[in-house]
This record gives structure tokens, C-alpha cells and sequence, in this order.
């Protein structure tokens, strides 16, 4: 079984790109998020954009809860079958370290993720803020590299890590959001 962007020999290829190249309007993806996921989640903030993807800040009703929804707009056979992977992959990860899945799904042209959420921010706007001190990169090291252990105890083999795909809690914790650049899964 495989996951993610890169099939083997594919070297460097990100994950199936369609759609245009920049992100949805923020009204729009919220528009459109809110018709495929009903009445459950309640979207109250767009928390960032990408040409294939918006994550949401959300609330789940059902069990009232805070969530992340990353939702992937169109949605055709190959985003279809990539986007159901890389969920599979992180839903059989349980680590501190890695953003869990509670549920996955597919409405048309929409594929939703959702997870849990993160006070935080992106790895790579921690290190342009500048440096922290040694200790807490460290520990963020550690959970990082943590999390990339489990993966590859599990089966997933990540081929490439990227500091958008990692997150840096209010606490100085790291976090791995996603496995888009896993290769496929081993046997676990």
C-alpha cells in the first residue's frame, strides 16, 4: 500500500496538482466547506491557504470539541486516491507528535480531513521570528523526530519533511500535520 505525493522513482514530484494555482477566496472556501461537511462543524476561522488546500479552525458539535478541517478543493481520481491514503496513513499513527485524524471523507468535489487542532503556528514562521533557546529546540527536535520514528515503526516512510508540514504549540511542542511526502507504506 502507498501514501502521499511521491510513488517510487518519482523524485522530487509533489502530491497531484489540479486546480488553479492559488487558493480559494476566503468567503468561497467557506461557502463551499460548509455545503460538503452540513450542519456538524461549525467553521470560525480560515487558518491558512494554500493553490490545493484551506485548513479550518472549527468546532465539532457532535462531540464539542475544537478541530482542524483541512479540506482539499478539486477533487479528481488522482487527488481522490492520494488525499485517501495520506489520511489512512495518519489515522494509524497514535503519537503526541503527530496530528491525530478523527474523520475523513469525500462530498463531490471536496475531501475533508479532520483532526485535532493545534494552538500554534507553522515551524517555518517560528524560525523566521528568530532563534529560541537551545533547550526548547531540542525538545521540539525530539518530538519531531519522535514523530517521524513511530511513522517509520508503523510502515510509513517519509521521504521528505518540509517546515509547513510541522507545527510549533504555544508550549514549544512540535507537531508533524501531514504525510504528504511519504513515499508508501510498509508492511507494519
Amino acid at each position: 500500500m502507498r501514501c502521499g505525493a511521491l510513488r517510487p522513482g518519482d523524485q522530487g514530484r509533489a502530491a497531484p496538482r489540479t486546480g488553479p494555482l492559488s487558493g480559494p477566496e476566503p468567503l468561497d472556501a467557506f461557502e463551499r466547506a460548509g455545503a460538503a461537511l452540513g450542519p456538524r462543524f461549525r467553521l470560525e476561522r480560515l487558518a491558512a491557504v494554500s493553490a490545493e488546500r484551506v485548513l479550518f479552525e472549527a468546532y465539532d458539535q457532535a462531540l464539542r470539541r475544537r478541530v482542524s478541517i483541512r479540506i482539499n478543493f478539486f477533487v479528481g481520481d488522482a487527488i481522490r486516491s492520494w488525499f485517501m491514503r495520506e489520511a489512512e496513513a495518519l489515522g494509524r499513527l497514535d503519537h503526541p507528535a503527530i496530528r491525530h485524524v478523527y474523520d475523513v471523507g469525500i462530498v463531490g468535489e471536496v475531501a475533508y480531513r479532520v483532526g485535532n487542532w493545534i494552538d500554534g503556528e507553522a515551524l517555518q514562521e517560528a524560525v523566521a521570528r528568530g532563534p529560541r533557546p537551545i533547550p526548547i529546540v531540542l525538545s521540539m527536535a525530539r518530538d519531531l523526530l519522535g514523530a517521524l520514528e513511530h511513522a517509520h515503526l508503523h510502515g510509513i516512510v517519509v521521504r521528505r519533511i518540509v517546515p509547513m508540514s510541522m507545527l510549533v504549540s504555544a508550549a514549544g511542542r512540535g507537531t508533524v500535520t501531514d504525510l504528504r511526502y511519504c513515499s508508501h507504506v510498509l508492511p507494519a
